[in-house]
Protein backbone atom coordinates (compact mmCIF):
# COMPACT_ATOMS: atom_id res chain seq x y z
CA UNK A 1 0.00 0.00 0.00
CA UNK A 2 1.69 3.19 -1.12
CA UNK A 3 -0.48 5.62 1.21
CA UNK A 4 1.18 7.20 4.22
CA UNK A 5 -0.88 8.34 7.11
CA UNK A 6 -0.87 10.29 10.46
CA UNK A 7 -3.18 11.37 12.97
CA UNK A 8 -4.50 13.49 10.79
CA UNK A 9 -5.52 11.24 7.85
CA UNK A 10 -9.29 10.73 7.48
CA UNK A 11 -10.42 7.01 8.10
CA UNK A 12 -12.52 7.37 4.56
CA UNK A 13 -9.03 7.46 3.12
CA UNK A 14 -8.13 4.08 4.82
CA UNK A 15 -11.06 2.46 3.28
CA UNK A 16 -10.64 3.57 -0.27
CA UNK A 17 -7.02 1.65 -0.46
CA UNK A 18 -9.00 -1.54 1.35
CA UNK A 19 -12.19 -0.93 2.69
CA UNK A 20 -12.71 -4.74 4.08
CA UNK A 21 -9.32 -5.41 5.42
CA UNK A 22 -9.07 -2.09 6.70
CA UNK A 23 -12.65 -2.68 9.11
CA UNK A 24 -11.41 -6.51 9.68
CA UNK A 25 -8.57 -5.16 11.35
CA UNK A 26 -10.07 -2.12 13.16
CA UNK A 27 -12.79 -4.30 14.68
CA UNK A 28 -9.82 -6.78 15.81
CA UNK A 29 -8.03 -4.38 17.43
CA UNK A 30 -11.41 -2.34 19.12
CA UNK A 31 -15.24 -3.91 18.52
CA UNK A 32 -16.35 -0.39 18.85
CA UNK A 33 -14.95 -0.40 15.37
CA UNK A 34 -17.52 -2.44 13.90
CA UNK A 35 -20.13 0.80 13.38
CA UNK A 36 -17.40 1.12 10.24
CA UNK A 37 -19.66 -1.85 8.69
CA UNK A 38 -22.98 0.01 8.42
CA UNK A 39 -22.74 1.20 5.01
CA UNK A 40 -25.20 4.25 5.34
CA UNK A 41 -23.18 5.79 8.72
CA UNK A 42 -19.79 4.50 7.00
CA UNK A 43 -20.46 6.96 3.83
CA UNK A 44 -21.94 10.20 6.00
CA UNK A 45 -19.31 10.22 9.12
CA UNK A 46 -15.89 8.70 7.78
CA UNK A 47 -15.10 11.43 5.82
CA UNK A 48 -14.98 13.96 8.49
CA UNK A 49 -13.56 11.73 11.07
CA UNK A 50 -9.57 11.77 11.44
CA UNK A 51 -7.51 8.73 13.09
CA UNK A 52 -7.11 10.92 15.84
CA UNK A 53 -10.73 11.67 15.98
CA UNK A 54 -11.65 7.82 15.63
CA UNK A 55 -8.87 6.53 18.53
CA UNK A 56 -10.51 9.24 20.95
CA UNK A 57 -13.94 8.15 20.51
CA UNK A 58 -12.96 4.19 20.94
CA UNK A 59 -10.48 5.24 23.11
CA UNK A 60 -7.88 3.24 21.37
CA UNK A 61 -4.41 4.44 21.62
CA UNK A 62 -2.93 6.13 18.31
CA UNK A 63 -0.12 4.25 18.59
CA UNK A 64 -2.14 0.87 18.79
CA UNK A 65 -3.84 1.97 15.66
CA UNK A 66 -0.87 3.00 13.92
CA UNK A 67 0.83 -0.52 14.57
CA UNK A 68 -2.43 -2.28 13.56
CA UNK A 69 -2.29 -0.08 9.84
CA UNK A 70 1.49 -0.90 9.45
CA UNK A 71 1.00 -4.62 9.78
CA UNK A 72 -1.54 -4.70 7.08
CA UNK A 73 0.99 -2.43 4.63
CA UNK A 74 0.33 1.49 5.31
CA UNK A 75 3.56 3.40 5.56
CA UNK A 76 3.20 5.27 9.41
CA UNK A 77 5.35 8.68 9.47
CA UNK A 78 7.40 8.77 12.64
CA UNK A 79 5.71 11.50 14.32
CA UNK A 80 2.27 10.39 14.60
CA UNK A 81 1.97 8.42 17.67
CA UNK A 82 1.54 11.00 20.15
CA UNK A 83 -1.45 11.95 22.13
CA UNK A 84 -4.82 11.54 21.19
CA UNK A 85 -5.84 15.38 19.61
CA UNK A 86 -9.17 16.27 18.57
CA UNK A 87 -8.83 17.54 15.04
CA UNK A 88 -12.38 19.57 15.26
CA UNK A 89 -11.86 23.21 17.07
CA UNK A 90 -14.53 24.34 18.89
CA UNK A 91 -16.22 27.05 17.38
CA UNK A 92 -17.58 29.97 18.83
CA UNK A 93 -20.40 28.69 20.37
CA UNK A 94 -23.45 31.10 21.41
CA UNK A 95 -25.24 30.14 24.71
CA UNK A 96 -29.03 29.47 23.90
CA UNK A 97 -32.00 30.19 25.63
CA UNK A 98 -32.88 26.82 26.81
CA UNK A 99 -32.23 23.30 25.89
CA UNK A 100 -33.76 20.69 24.75
CA UNK A 101 -32.25 17.42 26.65
CA UNK A 102 -31.36 14.19 25.26
CA UNK A 103 -29.61 11.42 26.92
CA UNK A 104 -28.39 8.49 24.33
CA UNK A 105 -27.16 6.29 26.89
CA UNK A 106 -29.92 3.51 26.85
CA UNK A 107 -29.90 3.31 22.90
CA UNK A 108 -25.55 2.76 22.83
CA UNK A 109 -26.41 0.37 25.93
CA UNK A 110 -28.43 -1.99 23.04
CA UNK A 111 -25.71 -1.48 20.58
CA UNK A 112 -27.24 1.07 18.75
CA UNK A 113 -26.74 3.84 16.79
CA UNK A 114 -28.35 6.91 18.20
CA UNK A 115 -28.11 8.99 14.98
CA UNK A 116 -30.99 9.29 14.11
CA UNK A 117 -32.82 9.99 17.48
CA UNK A 118 -30.29 12.92 17.32
CA UNK A 119 -30.71 14.16 13.93
CA UNK A 120 -34.90 14.26 14.77
CA UNK A 121 -34.46 16.22 17.93
CA UNK A 122 -32.25 18.76 15.67
CA UNK A 123 -34.71 18.66 13.20
CA UNK A 124 -37.69 19.85 16.64
CA UNK A 125 -35.30 22.81 17.53
CA UNK A 126 -37.42 26.07 17.96
CA UNK A 127 -35.21 29.81 17.78
CA UNK A 128 -33.25 30.36 20.04
CA UNK A 129 -32.87 26.30 21.55
CA UNK A 130 -29.94 24.03 21.64
CA UNK A 131 -29.55 21.00 22.30
CA UNK A 132 -28.21 19.34 25.43
CA UNK A 133 -26.89 15.69 24.36
CA UNK A 134 -25.79 13.13 27.01
CA UNK A 135 -23.47 10.54 25.94
CA UNK A 136 -20.38 8.07 26.89
CA UNK A 137 -17.33 9.74 24.91
CA UNK A 138 -17.05 12.56 23.01
CA UNK A 139 -19.57 12.55 19.15
CA UNK A 140 -17.03 13.87 17.44
CA UNK A 141 -18.52 12.75 13.89
CA UNK A 142 -21.62 14.36 14.82
CA UNK A 143 -20.21 17.32 15.53
CA UNK A 144 -17.97 17.35 12.12
CA UNK A 145 -21.55 17.22 10.11
CA UNK A 146 -23.49 19.81 12.69
CA UNK A 147 -20.62 22.23 11.75
CA UNK A 148 -21.47 22.27 8.13
CA UNK A 149 -24.36 23.24 9.18
CA UNK A 150 -23.69 26.18 11.46
CA UNK A 151 -23.99 24.89 14.49
CA UNK A 152 -21.27 25.05 17.50
CA UNK A 153 -20.60 23.18 20.33
CA UNK A 154 -19.27 22.99 24.24
CA UNK A 155 -18.64 20.19 26.25
CA UNK A 156 -18.13 19.06 30.02
CA UNK A 157 -17.22 15.66 31.28
CA UNK A 158 -19.01 15.98 34.82
CA UNK A 159 -17.74 12.59 35.67
CA UNK A 160 -16.03 9.06 34.11
CA UNK A 161 -17.72 7.86 31.20
CA UNK A 162 -20.15 10.73 30.63
CA UNK A 163 -19.83 13.41 28.02
CA UNK A 164 -22.33 16.17 27.98
CA UNK A 165 -22.39 18.20 24.84
CA UNK A 166 -24.14 21.25 24.34
CA UNK A 167 -24.89 22.47 20.40
CA UNK A 168 -25.94 25.78 19.77
CA UNK A 169 -26.63 26.62 15.98
CA UNK A 170 -25.69 30.30 15.56
CA UNK A 171 -27.41 33.23 14.25
CA UNK A 172 -26.88 32.89 10.38
CA UNK A 173 -24.90 35.72 8.34
CA UNK A 174 -25.07 36.07 4.84
CA UNK A 175 -22.22 33.78 4.64
CA UNK A 176 -23.50 31.13 6.68
CA UNK A 177 -27.13 31.15 4.71
CA UNK A 178 -25.08 30.85 1.55
CA UNK A 179 -24.03 26.87 2.89
CA UNK A 180 -27.76 26.24 1.87
CA UNK A 181 -28.92 27.77 -1.19
CA UNK A 182 -32.30 29.32 -1.32
CA UNK A 183 -32.86 29.02 -4.71
CA UNK A 184 -32.29 25.40 -6.08
CA UNK A 185 -32.20 24.46 -9.94
CA UNK A 186 -36.03 23.28 -10.94
CA UNK A 187 -36.94 22.15 -14.45
CA UNK A 188 -40.65 22.43 -16.19
CA UNK A 189 -41.09 18.20 -17.48
CA UNK A 190 -40.11 19.08 -21.09
CA UNK A 191 -36.61 19.92 -19.72
CA UNK A 192 -36.40 17.47 -16.67
CA UNK A 193 -37.55 14.79 -19.59
CA UNK A 194 -34.84 15.95 -21.35
CA UNK A 195 -32.06 15.95 -18.96
CA UNK A 196 -33.38 12.26 -18.26
CA UNK A 197 -33.19 11.11 -22.07
CA UNK A 198 -29.24 12.42 -21.70
CA UNK A 199 -28.60 9.17 -19.78
CA UNK A 200 -28.83 5.21 -20.90
CA UNK A 201 -31.39 3.87 -18.91
CA UNK A 202 -29.29 1.27 -17.94
CA UNK A 203 -26.83 3.86 -16.33
CA UNK A 204 -29.59 5.51 -14.58
CA UNK A 205 -29.93 4.59 -10.40
CA UNK A 206 -33.46 4.54 -9.56
CA UNK A 207 -33.93 5.26 -5.91
CA UNK A 208 -37.38 6.24 -3.65
CA UNK A 209 -37.37 7.32 -0.46
CA UNK A 210 -40.77 8.15 -0.17
CA UNK A 211 -41.82 6.40 2.38
CA UNK A 212 -38.20 6.43 4.78
CA UNK A 213 -38.18 8.60 7.96
CA UNK A 214 -35.53 11.06 8.60
CA UNK A 215 -32.79 10.89 8.14
CA UNK A 216 -32.64 7.37 6.45
CA UNK A 217 -33.62 9.77 3.14
CA UNK A 218 -30.76 11.52 2.91
CA UNK A 219 -28.56 8.36 4.10
CA UNK A 220 -30.08 6.26 1.15
CA UNK A 221 -28.66 8.88 -1.19
CA UNK A 222 -25.42 9.79 0.18
CA UNK A 223 -24.93 5.73 -0.23
CA UNK A 224 -25.17 6.27 -3.97
CA UNK A 225 -23.90 9.14 -4.88
CA UNK A 226 -19.95 7.70 -4.24
CA UNK A 227 -20.53 5.59 -7.34
CA UNK A 228 -21.90 8.25 -9.94
CA UNK A 229 -19.75 9.07 -12.70
CA UNK A 230 -19.93 10.67 -15.90
CA UNK A 231 -22.12 9.43 -17.95
CA UNK A 232 -24.41 7.91 -15.05
CA UNK A 233 -27.03 9.55 -13.07
CA UNK A 234 -29.41 9.20 -9.87
CA UNK A 235 -33.01 9.41 -10.39
CA UNK A 236 -34.65 9.78 -6.73
CA UNK A 237 -38.48 9.71 -5.77
CA UNK A 238 -38.64 12.61 -2.92
CA UNK A 239 -41.39 13.51 -0.94
CA UNK A 240 -40.00 17.05 -0.14
CA UNK A 241 -36.97 19.39 -0.70
CA UNK A 242 -33.68 18.30 1.22
CA UNK A 243 -32.28 21.36 1.48
CA UNK A 244 -29.58 19.36 3.77
CA UNK A 245 -28.43 16.94 1.38
CA UNK A 246 -27.72 19.63 -1.72
CA UNK A 247 -24.25 20.94 0.11
CA UNK A 248 -23.18 17.36 0.71
CA UNK A 249 -23.55 16.93 -3.16
CA UNK A 250 -22.06 20.13 -4.10
CA UNK A 251 -18.55 18.63 -1.89
CA UNK A 252 -19.02 16.08 -3.99
CA UNK A 253 -19.16 18.14 -7.34
CA UNK A 254 -22.25 16.61 -8.40
CA UNK A 255 -24.98 18.92 -10.45
CA UNK A 256 -28.75 18.60 -9.09
CA UNK A 257 -32.08 19.39 -10.70
CA UNK A 258 -35.38 19.11 -9.09
CA UNK A 259 -39.28 18.54 -10.78
CA UNK A 260 -41.95 19.06 -8.79
CA UNK A 261 -45.02 16.60 -10.14
CA UNK A 262 -47.24 17.63 -6.93
CA UNK A 263 -47.40 17.05 -2.66
CA UNK A 264 -45.02 15.28 -1.13
CA UNK A 265 -43.61 14.16 -4.76
CA UNK A 266 -40.92 15.70 -5.94
CA UNK A 267 -38.18 14.54 -8.80
CA UNK A 268 -34.65 14.50 -8.23
CA UNK A 269 -31.43 13.88 -10.67
CA UNK A 270 -28.21 13.30 -9.40
CA UNK A 271 -25.25 13.47 -11.87
CA UNK A 272 -21.39 14.04 -12.57
CA UNK A 273 -20.60 16.66 -15.11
Amino acid sequence: MELAINSQTKISQLLEVDRDLVIKTLVGLNKKFSRLKNPLLRNLLVKRVSIADACKISKTEIADFMWSMKQIGFKVTTDTCVENNISVPSASFQEPLDYLELDVRPILARDKDPLKEILACIKKLEDGQGLKLINTFEPLPLIHLLADKGFSFRMEHPEPNVVVTYLSKAIPTTEETATIPLTVPTADNDQFDQLLKRFDEHRIIFLDVRQLEMPKPMLAILEQTPNLVAGNALFVHHKKMPVYLLPELEKQELTYVFKTIGPADIKMLIYKK
